[in-house]
């Protein structure tokens, strides 16, 4: 078995968890645990990632309609060993290792019973208000959202299967990546690499990364770009879409070929969330291409609804993730498909939790590095 930890970490103490108490102010709590309710289990975190989400709590209190108004443990993409099961519980036993997915829905309205769990509304999300995080000793949620994973794997890579599956859903659930497409991803974040690593994986011939950080687009063509391209500013006078216009055409000759002849991608995704982003995918897609938004910036953005029309575009959002994707991420990478442990940086200790987060928000560590990925490393409760 791998090491359960990606630092040497000294062994937990009661639940103490990582708590914004209001913007900009965090701190160490021993939080209560509740009695396990059926059908629960117990999970003592051993490693967890940080999204920007999380620094975005930290930093502004609120993501668009979720606002923080009470104290909030962080975190939310994280792996750790199960320590107590609930009652009613078959699937698993103390000692499993498991990756947490960390959104429970209700089972039992329309949208959970047809596999549309991720839009249920009364969905339980770590670290989204008012619900707390994994960022803590221990965490506790249904058996069937604690994914197990083989004794191969290590926690550090179980935690990034969050991320990983944002990816999945993405490209596989609402992209329909196919083997031989050409595929271009704009954003070369974890979320980016996490969607080119899986269309990478499922055989699309060509994945190209779209970035204007050279740091960034250097890393994605050693994890998973066969080609990246950074995009040039607007000239004087020029519009936002006469910009991505250009840049998508640029593009396109540039790569040649099929994509070329084809006068754009099978399939575009966009994992920035920014406007100029946006329009160029819609520029870049070929006729009958398909363009998703995965990216999460402003509420309301330009978009060419006459280019869609006029291409036959079939445009798509991405949420999050559901039915199979933890279980495809997990497949990809205990099969040695992907390496999402490439993707960490930053390595630090939950008592370091602050100087984690201070990274993430910078985006470079104390050593000048860009961050990629930041993990910290929680320490192993009694008797584990």
């Amino acid at each position: 078995m791998m090491g359960e930890n990606s630092l040497p970490t000294p062994p937990a103490q009661n639940n103490v968890s990582f708590v914004l108490k209001k913007v900009h102010e965090t701190v160490f709590e021993d939080r209560p645990l509740a009695p396990l309710r059926p059908g629960e289990v117990r999970v003592n975190v051993r490693q967890t990632g940080l999204c920007g989400s999380d620094c975005h709590y930290r930093e502004h209190g609120r993501i668009g309609d979720f606002v923080l108004t009470s104290p909030m443990v962080l975190g939310h993409e994280s792996a750790g060993v199960v320590t107590d099961i609930g009652p009613g519980v078959e699937s698993h036993a103390v000692g499993d290792r498991v990756a947490l997915e960390p959104g429970v829905p209700c089972l039992s309205c329309v949208l959970c019973l047809r596999g549309d769990y991720n839009h249920c509304a009364k969905l339980v999300f770590a670290a989204t208000p008012p619900y707390d995080g994994t960022l803590a000793t221990y965490y506790t949620l249904q058996s069937s959202f604690a994914h197990k994973i083989p004794d191969h794997m290590s926690m550090e890579a179980a935690s990034l299967m969050e991320p990983l599956s944002v990816g999945v859903h993405a490209a596989v659930s609402r992209g329909q990546v196919r083997a031989l497409q050409n595929v271009l991803v704009m954003g070369a974040g974890p979320i980016g690499l996490m969607i080119g690593a899986v269309a990478r994986a499922v055989g699309a011939q060509r994945v190209v990364l779209c970035d204007l950080v050279d740091e960034k687009l250097r890393f994605a063509e050693s994890f998973c770009a066969t080609s990246t391209y950074k995009p040039s500013a607007p000239q004087p006078g020029e519009s936002d879409p006469d910009c991505a216009a250009r840049n998508a055409r640029t593009l396109v000759e540039h790569i040649g070929g099929d994509v070329a002849k084809n006068d754009g991608f099978d399939l575009v995704l966009d994992a920035s969330g920014a406007q100029s982003c946006i329009l160029m995918a819609a520029w870049a897609a070929r006729c009958r291409g398909r363009v998703v938004l995965v990216g999460m910036g402003r509420s309301d953005v330009l978009m060419s609804v006459t280019r869609v029309i006029v291409r036959e575009l079939e445009v798509t959002g991405s949420f999050r993730y559901g039915s199979g994707d933890y279980d495809m991420s997990i497949a990809l990478t205990a099969s040695g498909k992907i390496d999402v442990t490439r993707l960490v940086t930053h390595r630090y200790l939950f008592a370091d939790a602050e100087k984690a987060f201070d990274a993430v928000t910078r985006g470079h560590g104390e050593d000048g590095r860009t961050c990629i990925k930041v993990q910290i490393c929680q320490g192993a409760a009694p008797g584990l």
